[in-house]
């Protein structure tokens, strides 16, 4: 039922996201949320070298439970550290090692030494598949161009909807590349208040108040409505988000398994907005 979630762990490590008003989660709530996930089921979790302690909270998970997740951990050039010994250095600190590696960006999948540690690393350890982040449609191209990865990370949520061009779909499908959704909640933007938006961003108004119109008609915040919209979109093999602790975890379980009418389904793809300050995180210029 839950084979479509990914856990993403950066809150275990540091302070990550717009909305995190309480910084990095403790471990005993790390331990409750991962024992929640291990009895769903659920296998993935999304991790990152560059993630703080989030790597080390995981690996005193599994020896204090002997419980064991499948691991995507990110790796990057901007680390300052070679790959192989970034991906080592995951290992220690998970107590067993990660199966799935993802460049944190384009740049670095396009770097010939990436995959040539790679390579070193799948003959040493059991590394089922690699894949690339990406944050938009032109760094697409020029990784297809290159080599093709085994899947795809992308942000998608209701303000972001570039990757699911029918062309860029049929593009992946094609070819067999597997799209794993990230920034569902936009890094915890689309849980903040309507006054917040409009003071840091210009011209989203009309589509911010027409989104939470959809949210309150389907008895959802704007975030859930995000969530529980991507989830249940077909050409999405897997969805990663993040949460603040157990009850948001339970929440959002509770929320996808909800679903929202046709019209309100129409009405969201109408709402893509092309305003890159505010679907791009990196380009945010955040007054509070």
């Amino acid at each position: 039922m839950y084979n479509k979630i990914i856990l993403g762990t950066a809150q275990f490590g540091m302070k990550y996201g717009i909305a995190n008003n309480s910084g990095k989660i403790q471990y005993p709530e790390i331990s409750r949320i991962l024992n929640f996930l291990h009895k769903k089921k659920i296998k993935l979790l999304d991790t990152a070298f560059a993630y703080g302690v989030s790597e080390k909270e995981i690996g005193n998970f599994y020896k204090k439970k002997k419980k064991k997740f499948k691991i995507i951990t990110k790796l990057s050039f901007k680390n300052n550290m070679d790959i192989i010994d970034q991906y080592e250095s995951s290992l220690e600190s998970l107590g067993y090692a990660p199966s799935i590696i993802l460049a944190h960006n384009y740049k670095d999948y396009l770097n010939l030494n990436f995959h040539k540690q790679i390579k070193i690393l799948k003959k040493k350890y059991f590394i089922k598949k690699v894949g690339v982040s990406l944050y938009n449609i032109d760094e697409l191209e020029k990784i297809l161009a290159y080599k093709k990865p085994n899947f795809v990370q992308i942000p998608i949520n209701i303000f972001d909807q570039r990757f699911l061009d029918e062309k860029v779909l049929k593009k992946l499908e094609s070819r067999s590349i597997k799209i794993i959704a990230r920034s569902v909640f936009l890094q915890g933007l689309l849980f903040k208040k309507p006054n917040f938006i409009f003071k840091n961003f210009k011209n989203v108004e009309n589509n911010f108040l027409k989104s939470l119109e959809i949210a309150k008609k389907e008895k959802m915040n704007l975030g859930q409505l995000s969530l529980n919209w991507v989830y249940h979109l077909k050409k999405i093999n897997n969805i990663v988000f993040g949460v603040d602790n157990l009850k948001h975890l339970k929440e959002n379980f509770k929320i996808k398994k909800k679903k929202i009418t046709k019209k309100s389904i129409d009405e969201i793809k109408k709402i893509n907005l092309n305003n890159n300050k505010i679907i791009k995180p990196y380009l945010w210029k955040i007054k509070q």
